[in-house]
């Protein structure tokens, strides 16, 4: 890569690097479960950018990207430095895994535009149980909260103490798909979540503003849920304690 920028900057004065556009997210081993691959075998794509060369392609949220060029993917970073390594308007062999099955595409790749390449955004795990409230998506709720999308189901709380707020969801958060299945209303949300057994793994894809994840939640009966709440505040009590502790004692050590 050092000898291609050295051959940039001498013959067009700047160095240019390759888009892909899409938002991805580490393979963890319950995702990659749910998508029926081994775990690191690749990143998830989380999100497919409109009029952009992986949408151009045919990649699609859900996708699992594996192969560059014949380079594996194991994990965001390699990705980024990959594509930021090819130059714009050559095309390069995207290997995915859709469905458990293998495919190929030739992406033509563009300049990239802004610093953010790909993104890498946490995962959270929680339960059917969910521990917060949601409603449909008016257009009042998608300006309040920065989404640009008409349809979905918006979280409107999150219980203190519960799974979902101490792995990261909030109140604004618009879940889009149960299960790899889009739902657009509160009702197609419980219809898809009543479907699922005690003891199964549901997947949910959630945007945040603009940017999206998926998110995989383990299903337990509501007296299992309020005994793991009440151990999981007694938790949160416990690791806030030490950390004021912790930092007690650090504002006073010597500098």
């Amino acid at each position: 890569m050092a000898k291609q920028v050295i051959q940039q900057l001498l013959t067009q004065g700047r160095v240019t690097r390759g888009w892909l556009g899409v938002g991805i997210q580490p393979l963890t081993a319950e995702l990659a479960r749910k998508f029926g691959v081994n775990e690191g075998d690749g990143v998830l794509v989380n999100e497919v950018f409109e009029k952009n060369p992986a949408a151009a392609a045919g990649i699609k949220p859900g996708d699992i990207l594996t192969r560059i060029d014949g380079t594996v993917i194991d994990t965001p970073n390699r990705l980024s430095r990959v594509v930021a390594g090819l130059l714009p308007g050559s095309t390069a062999k995207v290997e995915i895994v859709r469905d458990q099955q293998r495919l190929v595409l030739d992406v033509a790749l563009i300049e990239r535009r802004d610093h953010a390449v790909i993104t890498s955004l946490p995962q959270a795990r929680t339960e059917v149980t969910l521990g917060l409230d949601v409603q449909d998506l008016t257009p009042g709720l998608a300006d309040k909260f920065k989404l640009r999308e008409s349809r979905g189901v918006l979280i409107s709380k999150v219980e203190p103490g519960s799974l979902a707020q101490s792995e990261g969801l909030h109140e604004g958060d618009l879940i889009k798909e149960v299960n790899r299945v889009d739902v657009g209303s509160v009702g197609e949300f419980s219809s898809a979540l009543s479907k699922v057994r005690r003891g199964e793994t549901v997947l949910l894809r959630v945007l945040r503003e603009s940017r999206a994840f998926y998110v995989v939640l383990k299903s337990t009966d509501p007296l299992a849920s309020d005994a793991e709440s009440r151990q999981r505040r007694s938790r949160m009590l416990r690791d806030s304690t030490y950390r004021k502790a912790y930092a007690s004692t650090e504002s006073i050590a010597p500098r």
